[in-house]
């Protein structure tokens, strides 16, 4: 999964591809490069930023999004929101995925995305987006916890009618978590297969690499490597990234070492 994030504050791409040409040049570069998912993202999450209107990230998403779709790439098109009405735009024009960063924080999404057949990650949170409050990132035993939230946000998904097929499940590094819990997701990420549906890793150049390396973000591909290494020992097959050409070629050597 190719990250395309159209926004002017993105920690990363830093708005590069915010423009409809840009981000349309941009998702032929993740392709070329093996991606099979570009993922849209109209806002950013980071407690530095402020959330944007509704209607601001339409303006952002839906020119691209139309470009996409007129372009026939050779991958499905994912949307990065957590509003029902702007999943319900984004799947009209041809996105095939809605992944809600906000465990079903809209009451709507989940019966939106099953009026498209569509697919749905859903993604674990403690607290809430755009705002960092570490005295609530306590937890007992955070591998149970996160997997809990997740198996009662997938079922409820189910009863607004997405299918169980669709459904992928993201432990949710960083969102509501320290480095620390961050870590023992990744030591236990093998844990969240009991829960029946794909895990997808969202790892990619995140803050908590940063926090515990004291690296800066140009610097995080190895380490965002080495995360991608371990969930995929321990199952995932789906991998949120800015790095697709290198991604791709990390797991295929993966596969090589273990198939011989």
């Amino acid at each position: 999964m190719g990250i395309l994030n159209v926004t002017p504050d993105s920690f990363f791409d830093g708005g590069r591809f915010g423009g409809k040409d840009a981000a349309l040049a941009r998702a032929h570069e993740l392709v070329d490069a093996g991606a099979a998912i570009i993922d849209v993202g109209g806002q950013s999450y980071s407690a530095d930023n402020a959330r944007v209107a509704e209607e601001e990230e339409l303006r952002r998403i839906t020119p691209v999004l139309e470009a996409l779709a007129a372009e026939r790439l050779p991958a499905a098109i994912s949307v990065d929101t957590y509003r029902a009405r702007v999943a319900r735009e984004a799947l009209s024009i041809g996105a095939a995925l809605i992944n809600d960063c906000s465990g079903l924080s809209d009451p709507d999404l989940a019966a939106t995305v099953a009026g498209f057949d569509a697919g749905l990650v859903v993604m674990h949170l403690r607290g809430e987006l755009n705002r960092r409050e570490p005295q609530k990132y306590v937890y007992g035993n955070a591998v149970a916890e996160i997997a809990d939230f997740l198996r009662g946000r997938c079922e409820a998904a189910r009863r607004a009618g997405v299918a169980r097929e669709s459904i992928v499940v993201d432990p949710g590094l960083e969102f509501g978590k320290e480095p620390s819990t961050d870590l023992e997701i990744l030591r236990r990420f093998g844990d969240f297969s009991s829960l029946g549906y794909p895990v997808l890793l969202a790892a990619s150049r995140k803050n908590f690499m940063r926090r515990i390396l004291g690296k800066p973000f140009e610097e995080l591909l190895g380490p965002s490597l080495a995360a991608v290494a371990v969930a995929w020992y321990a199952g995932c097959r789906i991998f949120r990234v800015h790095d697709v050409r290198e991604t791709v070629g990390f797991l295929g050597m993966l596969r090589a070492i273990r198939c011989t």
